[in-house]
């Protein structure tokens, strides 16, 4: 009877001793987090503060993008009435276009075009907006694509290596 009634304290002493091991390793040990494509990775204090500056970091680019895309799309706009009343604007202040803050804008027109590059202070991505006079008509283009080919010439619609984008409707 007597190594029964030790065996039942020891038992649960080591039972409480193994739940509070698996406790303090849960509190210490690395953490699973699930990322924003689904998957799901192990992370420690230092890959939290780095996910979480990717993601502030991404959450900047698609203000940037966003803020670029409605700079292009006002452009496109103010040049095509500007061209309807005699000629392409020369810059963004003519048209009453305030530049991006963490930008540089650069408008170059002659008489049959217009471009509008904008290239942000931070990230590799520029943007172009152009609007061009094409048999009596006047269309326009938006690209976007890696800053190096920012004021180079070209002959495609967009520049080389950079992608047409389609800019939704942003006003009525």
């Amino acid at each position: 009877m007597s190594n029964r009634s030790v065996a039942v304290p020891l038992s649960s002493t080591v039972a409480a001793l193994a739940l509070m091991l698996i406790g303090i390793s849960g509190l210490i040990g690395p953490r699973r987090v699930i990322g924003l494509d689904g998957s799901s990775t192990l992370a420690i204090a230092g890959d939290q503060t780095d996910l979480e500056s990717k993601l502030s970091e991404r959450e900047f680019s698609l203000d940037q993008q966003r803020q670029a895309e409605v700079l292009l799309q006002d452009f496109t706009r103010g040049q095509m009435t500007r061209h309807y009343w005699g000629a392409f604007a020369g810059s963004l202040v003519e048209l009453g276009l305030t530049p991006m803050e963490q930008a540089k804008t650069t408008v170059r027109s002659d008489d049959r075009s217009t471009r509008l590059w904008i290239e942000p202070r931070r990230g590799d991505t520029a943007y172009l907006a152009l609007v061009e006079r094409r048999e009596n008509r006047l269309s326009t283009r938006y690209c976007k694509g890696n800053r190096e080919q920012v004021l180079k010439p070209f002959s495609s619609d967009c520049p080389a290596s950079w992608i047409s984008i389609d800019i939704p409707e942003t006003r009525s």
